[in-house]
């Protein structure tokens, strides 16, 4: 190894560097030179490290950073250490005290990059106030900042909310309440009245008033009421043909019913969900607009919350389509506080997106939350999926506490969003930092398993300078 080579690894390993101050380091300084010989015989010291930072015009660091980063495995840090380089393990030699290789220390200064990109947004103030830090006080910051696994896994079930039929979700809906317990009988109720009116005009026209006739109608009322939604969601299919109004009335004679027994359940399982939100795991956001809106959703999140691979976790999660509220102010309160309580958010894109889910998605990330977007797994939904990964820019969105960029993982897999459930509360994330493509300085930090960008560092500095000194006075 010469000094070239390793002024290149500090370069492309140690942002700080690559920020200006390498051109200070020439090729031929001394210190690089002596940097270099000892690395290649294995023996690069703390101290020798510090005089290359110090010749490069940057702080040194202590002892515990150069221990913390460079010569230990920590096992409570946010994300596996290991899988830095890539999803091949590395880590130092046992009982090394020295960096012994050029691989070694590009994996700890990246684990630095890592760690302010993750937590701090901003390589110099990470750096400010890790680099004076004890090995203690570094390894008890950053055991703080995941999720005790072995609590979740140790913490035993709790009571889960009441079991409500996939085909009997959407009655707990908004617009469904609004429909049902508005009128006194159930000939008043909106949607019905667009079935009688349907049936009306076309008895008035005479012939069979068969179902496929019927529904095809009643579609025409609701479009010209402006209640299509309603229609799609609470229509009832006639098994065959209709000659009176009782008829139709009697279709839904048992969603009337349904709707009571499901109502009354959601209700009770929201008071389920609140004894418990102190240790929500999930908060899953989605929007319904049809029955088999809400029949897809059930699928899915029993396919995501069973899967044998988090059963270890006992998972928590909030699902709206199992919780009601007395007044919709009070569903409002009620979801503000699942997704503030939740450990992260798993958000259901779809085709129509709607306020109320968007809005949720960005408390989350703004509270600094890990968000898992899940697109449908077909062609429409995967070229959302391409456009939500590569192209949104509010896939990534500022933590308001700390200024940091927070992103979202995109995917349109049930068994990725099922992994990544399972890494986030095991802290075995992983990453990959590259620079965009066209810059020198515009770091990009990955999910390694989607590929999304969950943080930046901008290489523009008058954005990056007025960004800080506004939003947390740092400079």
């Amino acid at each position: 190894m010469d000094a070239v080579e390793l002024k290149n690894v500090l370069r492309e390993s140690f942002p700080l560097v690559a920020e200006g101050s390498s051109g200070v380091l020439a090729e031929a300084d001394p210190v690089l030179v002596g940097a270099a010989e000892a690395l290649s015989g294995g023996r690069l010291s703390w101290a020798f490290l510090n005089q290359l930072l110090h010749r490069a015009s940057e702080a040194g660091m202590s002892e515990g950073f150069f221990r913390y980063y460079f010569l230990y495995v920590p096992a409570r840090h946010p994300y596996d250490v290991r899988k830095v380089l890539s999803s091949t393990e590395y880590q130092p030699p046992d009982g090394c005290t020295h960096v012994e290789s050029l691989q070694q220390l590009r994996w700890g200064f990246t684990r630095f990059t890592y760690d302010a990109m993750l937590f701090w947004g901003n390589f110099r103030q990470a750096y400010r106030d890790l680099r004076r830090l004890s090995f203690s006080a570094i390894e008890q910051n950053f055991s703080d900042r995941r999720f005790d696994e072995e609590f979740i896994r140790l913490r035993g079930a709790i009571q889960p909310p009441k079991a409500i039929p996939r085909d009997h979700r959407y009655l707990i809906s908004e617009m469904a309440c609004k429909t049902y317990e508005a009128p006194k009988n159930l000939e008043a109720a909106d949607h019905v009245q667009i079935a009688l009116q349907a049936f009306r005009e076309l008895k008035s026209a005479g012939g069979e008033i068969t179902p496929a006739r019927l529904k095809e109608r009643a579609k025409q009322v609701a479009e010209g009421q402006r209640q299509l939604g309603l229609f799609e969601l609470m229509y009832e299919e006639a098994p065959q043909p209709l000659t009176d109004e009782a008829s139709v009335i009697a279709l839904y004679d048992g969603q009337w019913k349904a709707f009571s027994q499901a109502r009354m359940d959601a209700l009770e399982n929201t008071r389920i969900y609140l004894s418990a939100c102190s240790d929500l795991d999930v908060y899953v956001a989605t929007s319904m607009r049809t029955r088999d809106d809400f029949r897809e959703m059930a699928a899915t999140c029993d396919r995501i919350f069973s899967a044998a691979e988090l059963a270890p976790y006992n998972i928590r999660y909030f699902d709206p389509t199992l919780s009601a509220a007395q007044h919709h102010e009070d569903k409002g309160l009620i979801e503000c506080l699942m997704v503030k309580t939740a450990k992260m958010l798993v958000y259901f894109a779809q085709y129509r997106e709607s306020l109320g889910k968007i809005s949720e998605y960005a408390m989350a990330l703004s509270q600094g939350k890990p968000v898992i977007v899940l697109c449908p797994d077909d062609q429409r939904g995967q070229e959302l999926y391409s456009f939500y990964r590569d192209a949104h820019p509010l896939m990534r969105l500022v933590h308001f506490e700390t200024g940091v960029v927070h992103g979202a993982m995109i995917t349109h897999k049930v068994d990725v969003a099922v992994e990544l459930v399972r890494r986030v509360l095991s802290g075995g994330m992983e990453y990959d930092v590259a620079l965009k493509p066209g810059t020198n300085g515009y770091y990009l930090l990955k999910d390694r398993l989607t590929g999304s960008t969950v943080r930046i560092v901008t290489d523009d500095r008058l954005l990056t300078e007025t960004f800080w000194n506004n939003w947390q006075g740092i400079s």
